[in-house]
């Protein structure tokens, strides 16, 4: 059975790592650490290997000019867009009207059931209310009206380490909201989106869930096997909690995303993770480090299993 490759959860690859993703597709495979455990492995990424490419990004501009040359090792192709035009929330993030003309690219050159459009997270705040979201999210809709067809929004997790990178790079201030009031949001949101032909996703958070807001699979491997005519995996990885996804294998890194955003998850400092990204060698094996001999040696003699979480 071939592996859905997640390029990825952990960082924004097609923004930033593109030169990186297309030289390991050349060289048929990538080392990977283990957030959890720290152990190193190898990745397989030869076409007989890959069975989808799943990516995530706000920024697909980089990657566009290299289809052609990752469509030799595949041509299943999955892209998650991010496209909130909220720019005081993603500093470092393009214009969403950029944004959202490579959108329309994507889904020319493949198909709107190769995209999933993502407002998310709603991270509302003291100077970002809902009704500023509700007219961005609609301004964006209108856009990708007959574009798209699915919108994932969830809202944020005040982790420490959000409101830290908040705190520390904004005067932004989180504002607590019930479940009830985001489950009034959401359902305004999935009537807007309705208006465009948009079903409406909630990703991990059930208790959004309604008779218009349908429980989101990042990653559904029964649906890629439909859609490309290929066998994956459709047993659950559980990352976390509420989380509908089906196995894969990442290939990111933790803190390597140089975008900015103030709300983010996988980077615990964002100006540390900026530092990554212009550190990182783009003939290096790893994105998390370069591998040196006898580590790669080592690894030859190593089964490669599957990576999961975010």
């Amino acid at each position: 059975m071939t592996n859905i490759i997640s390029v990825s959860r952990r960082t924004d690859i097609p923004a930033f790592y593109s030169d990186w993703f297309v030289n390991r597709l050349s060289a048929g495979f990538a080392e990977v650490r283990q957030p959890y455990s720290g152990k190193l492995q190898r990745v397989s990424l030869t076409p007989a290997d890959v069975g989808a490419v799943v990516f995530w990004s706000k920024n697909y501009s980089p990657l566009l000019s290299k289809l052609d040359t990752i469509e030799k090792t595949t041509k299943n192709l999955f892209f998650h867009f991010t496209i909130t035009a909220n720019v005081e929330l993603e500093p470092d993030v393009p214009d969403y009207r950029d944004a959202i003309k490579d959108l329309i690219f994507l889904s020319r050159r493949y198909s709107p059931k190769q995209l999933v459009w993502r407002y998310d997270p709603l991270c509302i705040t003291d100077q970002l209310s809902y009704e500023l979201h509700e007219e961005r999210f609609v301004r964006c809709a209108d856009l990708l009206k007959g574009k798209v067809g699915k919108c994932y929004i969830s809202f944020v997790h005040p982790y420490k380490k959000v409101l830290r990178n908040m705190q520390k790079y904004s005067t932004h201030v989180l504002q607590e909201l019930s479940e009830e009031q985001k489950r009034e949001h959401a359902l305004r949101l999935a009537s807007r989106a309705g208006a465009f032909g948009i079903t409406l996703y909630a990703c991990c958070n059930n208790y959004l869930l309604s008779e218009t807001v349908m429980k989101a699979s990042c990653i559904d491997g029964g649906y890629l096997s439909e859609l490309f005519n290929v066998s994956f995996d459709t047993k659950p990885a559980f990352p976390r909690k509420e989380c509908a996804c089906t196995r894969s294998i990442d290939i990111g890194a933790y803190d390597t995303c140089a975008h900015g955003c103030l709300y983010c998850y996988a980077n615990a400092d964002k100006s540390r993770a900026r530092s990554a990204w212009q550190r990182h060698d783009p003939d290096g094996t790893s994105l998390s480090m370069n591998v040196d001999s006898e580590v790669a040696e080592e690894l030859d003699h190593q089964q490669v299993l599957p990576l999961l979480g975010i």
